[in-house]
């Protein structure tokens, strides 16, 4: 299988939620066991900036009125 997208970004779109496990499992050219812990062990390492949501001042849906 052909690989077309290198394994640290793979981890850095599924951490972002922008695509799920076995599209990139399927894209970096591995199986799907083995991107779930590559997955485990990237989020296990990088830490979460509690402060991450004090910058949202967007008002959505279904609050906005729209």
């Amino acid at each position: 299988m052909k690989k077309t997208t290198p394994i640290d970004e793979a981890l850095v779109v599924l951490f972002r939620g922008q695509s799920n496990v076995k599209l990139m499992a399927n894209d970096v050219g591995i199986s799907l066991e083995e991107m779930q812990q590559a997955f485990r062990d990237y989020v296990a390492k990088t830490p979460i900036d509690p402060d991450v949501w004090k910058g949202d001042i967007d008002i959505s849906w279904p609050y906005s009125g729209n």
